[in-house]
Parts: structure tokens; C-alpha cells; sequence
């Protein structure tokens, strides 16, 4: 005892003299950093911020880059490297590394990630079991206040928060469909879209203003999948959606409305992403979040934006416990983890991931719409539990009478412009027929018209192919970039500046093709390191967008130049074209990669690559003919699916313009018995098709209405077919298609245009169509 009161007394007296700190620091288990989540924030942070965390815990570039190389360009792996390096640096004493680290993370624009480090809540400890706790077995102040549920008011100030996102970026349309700054109000051009919904069999028109009228056996439908083809308008739908929510008209009912873009979020949690929409001074929590929505599902819209830009599968085919193969990569993906994770299990961060979602496994009551191309629709219509759960929406784009309303607003204040313009359309049947249902092609279309002299309009006129149109857009951007810079045309300046285009371009095209074989389609500008001027380039031209992250109400010290700005194409479509340029310059300079791109892309992954198929294929006869040979030698002669490889293979013939491969096609499939049916399934471009390639069909069944151009493709088809035995007419079609049959039909020696030719004279004179 006596010792003790020796030991105590020496103590106070030390302490008084300063030599023994009153507060020695913070707790050692609750200051320190677990290798299980190091290993957590390694896997949540996207590789756009590799650079960004580096630098911000005292790395230098060549370091960062020497680690990433030793991992073999794993960014998880080099994250967590990184992490584990720093861990063991000398920091200042009785440092508390949980706080610097969230310190450094929030710095770079990580406040979620920094949330959850502080919290500890939603971060696993080193030995995989619950939470740290305290000695009382209770979470401290702190962290019990960000996990409390949200009071009604912060409810209503996170929903402020995402209206104000989304007036700022989500709600924002471009006049220049390629510049980011031709920003207008959003109603200022906004047009309303074709919708239809599936009905047994066939589909019906369904008014937009009618979608959150739904029903499924008298209830809102819980799940909703909108397709379209690309630049059908899907992404403006959702902006729409986010629009009327802000203005308290459809869907203000919800308390929350959630646009997720899939192509930004690939591994975060539903709680992540919303976090993120967040202004930086809003408390509330990812936990927190994650438990309103889990706990008010029916207050609740989420729309996921771009299914067909993620990779993998949705569905889980490994049960729990075995290691999956191919899983989509819009969850927080954990190769080091417990089987449970890999299959989707949110229980030890309590988020909740985008597939668990999508499968319903996860807020099975919560409104979720979901906008995909047709082809990735397949996997959840090939899952018999799965398609009962959804409502399918098809996005059709612009009717006649949209297509005029479009233009009138794209030319407000010049109605002659505008009326010259949807002539031009109405009359160029490829056009109008092809390309004018697109909003993308549309607002192409309308900047030319904007742009170009009389010559290059009449030049238009000739445009047949999705692949011709892109090639005079990209061709209008550097010109038109190009002669801002040189005021004289045809100069000798003038041709070497659109060399130097096409030379800083080549990379670019590298790039997009690497990026759309991985499914990626946001680059960070590391992506971009070792052709800068290249990045640049094709940003002032229009071919790429680069938009920063560093909002106006960050603080000061929070904008760093370290922090990764976004690179984007403007549309999935110019990424695909300028990745089959690259892809087709293969077949020069390293034909035996061209040969296995081609293999991977045709036939396993056609649907997903088709427009990668039509711009390559395009760029010369070579090109065309090779692929074409490859593709017929992948079909067999005598089980070719009629319903699904031949009009395929018509739509990629047709892109060649070339007679040559046409003629190819014909020659393959000439001893087939082909019965050809046209119903409302098959484009105006697959017709066009058919019509280019003109194969032997014995029978062909015409059920839909034809517009000028299928009317005539049609006629056409009919009188240069001949095995044709047998036709049969159901719909309505344009007087050109029966002048075509009084024309052509009298050069035929067959019976059975000689029969069309008669009918055709009757009807040609009730039309009036002199030849």
C-alpha cells in the first residue's frame, strides 16, 4: 500500500511539473485503421481517384505510378498497397490515423467513404465480426447521431439537395448535342417521346403522362424496364421524370426521386450514391439513408439510367456460398471477401447493392425503373420469375409530329429555318424513315442545318446509313473546329491543321474501342496520360466532354488540382464510331487482332456490338468484304435462322453501301427456300436491307403500314426477287410503292408481276402518280 501511495504521489507531481500528459492521445483501438477496412476503402474507391489518394497521403506521381505497375495495373491491389504503406509511416505522435485518413478522403471530394471511416458502422474490423464497440457494449455520441433515423426535416433537406442536383447537371439539355456548354432550359427544348407498352403479344401507346399511372392488378408496377434503341431518348426520359418530381407535377408523390447513370456508379451502394448527391455540409449519413429507403420503399423512385453500359450478368446462376463467374459490376465487387459478398449480400455495411435491386431481392416494394438497349433486356426476360416482376416500356423516339415540335424549339426565333428543315426531312425518305425517330440523329441533323452552307446540304440529301451520317458529323466538327482557328478555306494551314486532327484523333479511337470492350464509358484523365494533347484535341472538336467534379460551394482547401476530371463521349454512339475506326485500322496493321476482335464481337456479342459492326465494316470495301466472309462462315447453310441471323446479317450488308458484299450475301444464302416476313418488329432499316441484298425469297408477307421509303424498298424487292411464288399485302403503303410495281413490273416476264403490273396501272391512276 505504501508503494502505491509512493507510485500515485510521484504521478501527481510529474504531472504537475508537465513532464506526463493529462489527455495521452486517442484510444489505440479506436485510432487505428484495420487491414479489413483498408481493404473496404480500397475496393469502394473508383480508380479515377487513384492519383487523387496517392498524392493527398504524401506520395509522389512516379511512386503512385511504380506501385500501380507492380500490381499490374490493379487499382484495388495498388490502393491497397498504398494504404498499407502509408500505415506504417512516422506520423505525428498520439496522431489518431482514422481521423487523418478521413481528413485526407474528404479533402478529395471522398466525404462518404469518410463518413463510413469515422462512423466505423459500415466498415468490417480486421477479424470480419460486428462493429467495434465501446467497453459499455454501446456506439459512441457520434456515431449513434448518424445512424439515428432521419428527422422529417433532414428527410426534406436531402430531397432539396437532389432537385438542386439535378436542375444542375441531370435537367440541363444541350442545344449542341457535342458541346457541353450550349446548355438550355430544360423545357426549352425538351420533347415528348413515342412510348409504348407491352400487352400480351403486342404493345399499345402509352402517354407519357400516364406512366405513373401504371397498373399491375390495381398497384403501381415495381419494377420497369424502358427500352430504346440507342439515341431513342432513354437518358431524356429520365431527366424528364427527375424534371416534373421538381416541379411537383406526376411523380411528386414520391418523396425521393434517385437518377442513378449506371455508366458513373458500376461498384457503389444505393446509400453511396445518393450520399453523393448531397451538398458537402448535409449530414446525413450513408447508413442513414440506405435505412429511410429500406424503411419508406413506396416513398421512394429510383431510375437506373444505361443497364447495357455495365458488364456481367444480373442474375446470380452460383447460389451463395460458391464463387460466381461473370457477376455485373454495379455492386461494390470484393475478390478478397466472404462468399456471401460476392453474391450480393449487403448485411455487414448495411447498403444495399444496385443488383440486389434490379433482381428485387433487395426493397422488392420500392418504384424502380431501369432504361437498357433491347438486347440487354434479354437476360431478365429469359428469367421466368424475374419477367413477371417487370412492365416493359419501349422508347420509340419521335413521331412526325414530335419531330416538328423539336425543331421548332431547336429554332425559336427562325420558323422558316425550322419548316425548311422538316421539309428537307419529310422528303429525304432515309432520312425520315431511319434516322428521324432518333432524338440523338435529330439534334444532329438540326446543328448541321444550323451550320452548313447550301452546298453541304445538298450533300446531305445522299446520306443512306447510320454510319454515313456520323462520318459527315465528325467530319462537320473538325471542319468546323478547324476553320475557327484558320479563316481560310482550302488553305494550305487549313489542310495541315485537320491532318494534325486526324493524327491527335488515332489515340482517341484507341482508346474508345479499349473502353467499349471493357464497358467503360466515363475515363478519368489518366486514361488519357500518354496522349494529353491528344485529349484536348478531341475535346475542342466536340469528340470528347470533359466536365470537373470541383463544385462552387466546395471550400477552398477541398479544390486540388489532383482531383480527377471525368472524360466522356458525348454519346455511346461516338464512342462506337470511333472505335470501329480503330478496330478497322487493325486490318492493316495487325490483322490477326482484327480477327479476334471480329470473333469476340460476332456472333456471341452481335446485339450488344452491332453499331461497332456498322462503323467498322463501313470505312472501305476491304473492310466490308472481309467481315461479311466471317460472319457467313459462322452461319451454317442449311440451319440458318431466318428470325434472327439473316435480317442481322441485312443490316450489316446494308452499311457497306457496297454491291459487292451484297451480292456476297445473296451468293450464301441462294439455295435456301427463305419465306420473308415484314411485320411492325422489323425497322425501315432492316427492310432497306433486304432490299440492298436482294436474297432469293420464295414468300413474302407484308404486315404494317410502310412509310415513302419501306413502300419503296418493298416495291422494289417484289419485282428483282426471282424465286418470288407468293405475296401477301396487309397495310397501308405510300403511291410510290404501286407506281414502283407499274414501272418495274411490266420488265419482269413473271406471272405474278405481270399480275401486280395490272392491279398496279388501277391504283396508280386512283393515286396519280405519273412516271
Amino acid at each position: 500500500m505504501d508503494g502505491f501511495c509512493l507510485l500515485y504521489l510521484l504521478l501527481i507531481l510529474l504531472m504537475r511539473s508537465g513532464d506526463v500528459e493529462t489527455n495521452p492521445g486517442p484510444n489505440t483501438a479506436e485510432s487505428t485503421v484495420s487491414e479489413m477496412e483498408f481493404l473496404k476503402l480500397a475496393q469502394d474507391i473508383a480508380p479515377s481517384y487513384y492519383n487523387a489518394v496517392g498524392i493527398s497521403l504524401g506520395f509522389s506521381y512516379a511512386q503512385l505510378q511504380a506501385i500501380l505497375a507492380e500490381n499490374l495495373k490493379n487499382y484495388t491491389n495498388a490502393l491497397l498497397d498504398i494504404f498499407m504503406k502509408w500505415n506504417v509511416k512516422q506520423q505525428p505522435p498520439h496522431s489518431d490515423k482514422r481521423q487523418l485518413l478521413a481528413d485526407k478522403l474528404r479533402e478529395i471530394d471522398l466525404g462518404g467513404l469518410s463518413d463510413g471511416l469515422l462512423s466505423g458502422s459500415p466498415i468490417p474490423n480486421s477479424t470480419g465480426g460486428p462493429p467495434r464497440l465501446l467497453e459499455s457494449q454501446t456506439k459512441p455520441p457520434s456515431a449513434e447521431s448518424q445512424t439515428k433515423p432521419l428527422s422529417p426535416e433532414l428527410v426534406e433537406r436531402c430531397a432539396n439537395d437532389f432537385k438542386f442536383k439535378y436542375r444542375s447537371t441531370v435537367c440541363k439539355i444541350r442545344a449542341d448535342p457535342l458541346n457541353p456548354t450550349s446548355i438550355v432550359q430544360f423545357e426549352d427544348l425538351h420533347t415528348n417521346l413515342v412510348l409504348q407498352e407491352e400487352h400480351g403479344t403486342g404493345k399499345r401507346l402509352l402517354d407519357y403522362n400516364d406512366i405513373f399511372d401504371l397498373k399491375v392488378n390495381g398497384e403501381f408496377p415495381k419494377r420497369i424496364m424502358v427500352q430504346g434503341e440507342a439515341g431513342a431518348g432513354k437518358t431524356t426520359l429520365c431527366a424528364k421524370i427527375a424534371w416534373d418530381w421538381i416541379e411537383g407535377r406526376h411523380s411528386s408523390y414520391f418523396v425521393w426521386v434517385l437518377i442513378v447513370p449506371l455508366r458513373e456508379f458500376k461498384q457503389h451502394t444505393i446509400g453511396q450514391i445518393a450520399k453523393s448527391y448531397l451538398a458537402q455540409n448535409n449530414p446525413a449519413t450513408v447508413y442513414q439513408i440506405t435505412e429511410y429507403i429500406r424503411s419508406n420503399p413506396d416513398k421512394v423512385f429510383i431510375a437506373f439510367d444505361g443497364l447495357d453500359e455495365v458488364s456481367g450478368k444480373i442474375m446470380k446462376t452460383e447460389p451463395c456460398g460458391s464463387q460466381p463467374t461473370d457477376q455485373m459490376q454495379v455492386q461494390p465487387t470484393r475478390p478478397s471477401v466472404t462468399s456471401s459478398e460476392a453474391c450480393g449480400s449487403s448485411s455487414e455495411t448495411d447498403d444495399i447493392g444496385l443488383v440486389d435491386i434490379l433482381c428485387s431481392d433487395q426493397l422488392a416494394s420500392c418504384s424502380v425503373l431501369v432504361t437498357t438497349r433491347p438486347w440487354r433486356s434479354v437476360e431478365i426476360r429469359s428469367d421466368g420469375d424475374l419477367t413477371r416482376l417487370y412492365t416493359f416500356i419501349h422508347v420509340e423516339g419521335f413521331n412526325r409530329e414530335n419531330l416538328s415540335v423539336y425543331i421548332h424549339k431547336y429554332f425559336p426565333k427562325n420558323k422558316d429555318k425550322a419548316n425548311q428543315l422538316i421539309q428537307f426531312i419529310s422528303e429525304n425518305d432515309v432520312l425520315s424513315e431511319n434516322m428521324a425517330h432518333y432524338p440523338i440523329y435529330v439534334a444532329m441533323l438540326c446543328l448541321m442545318w444550323k451550320e452548313l452552307d447550301k452546298q453541304k446540304l445538298k450533300e446531305m440529301k445522299s446520306l443512306k446509313t447510320f454510319s454515313q451520317i456520323f462520318k459527315e458529323m465528325i467530319a462537320f466538327l473538325k471542319e468546323h473546329y478547324a476553320q475557327k482557328e484558320v479563316k481560310r478555306v482550302d488553305s494550305p494551314p487549313l489542310i495541315a491543321l485537320l491532318k494534325k486532327i486526324d493524327k491527335d484523333l488515332v489515340p482517341i479511337a484507341k482508346q474508345a474501342l479499349n473502353g467499349l470492350l471493357e464497358n467503360t464509358l466515363v475515363f478519368g484523365e489518366d486514361d488519357f496520360k500518354i496522349c494529353p494533347e491528344s485529349k484536348d484535341t478531341a475535346c475542342r472538336v466536340g469528340i470528347l466532354s470533359q466536365e470537373d467534379r470541383i463544385t462552387a460551394d466546395m471550400e477552398p482547401h477541398e479544390r486540388h488540382s489532383h482531383v480527377q476530371l471525368t472524360v466522356f463521349f458525348p454519346h455511346k454512339l461516338f464512342q462506337e464510331y470511333m472505335a470501329g475506326v480503330h478496330l478497322a485500322s487493325l486490318y492493316k496493321s495487325d490483322r490477326n487482332k482484327f480477327n479476334r476482335l471480329i470473333e469476340q464481337v460476332y456472333p456471341r456479342r452481335k446485339e450488344e456490338f452491332r453499331y461497332l459492326l456498322y462503323f467498322t465494316l463501313s470505312q472501305n470495301k476491304s473492310i466490308a468484304t472481309h467481315i461479311m466472309n466471317s460472319m457467313l462462315q459462322g452461319v451454317n447453310r442449311h440451319f440458318l435462322d431466318m428470325d434472327k441471323e439473316l435480317p442481322f446479317i441485312a443490316d450489316v450488308a446494308f452499311e457497306s453501301l457496297d454491291p459487292d458484299v451484297a451480292a456476297l450475301v445473296k451468293d450464301r444464302v441462294s439455295s435456301e427456300e427463305i419465306v420473308l416476313s415484314i411485320s411492325e418488329k422489323m425497322t425501315a432499316h432492316t427492310v432497306a436491307g433486304f432490299a440492298f441484298i436482294v436474297p432469293h425469297v420464295v414468300k413474302l408477307y407484308i404486315n404494317r403500314d410502310c412509310g415513302p421509303t419501306m413502300s419503296l424498298d418493298v416495291g422494289e424487292m417484289i419485282c428483282s426477287m426471282p424465286s418470288l411464288k407468293e405475296v401477301s399485302l396487309q397495310g397501308a403503303f405510300h403511291h410510290c410503292f404501286f407506281a414502283t410495281l407499274a414501272k418495274k413490273g411490266k420488265e419482269s416476264k413473271k406471272d405474278i408481276n405481270g399480275l401486280f403490273t395490272k392491279a398496279a396501272a388501277v391504283l396508280t391512276k386512283a393515286f396519280k402518280c405519273e412516271y
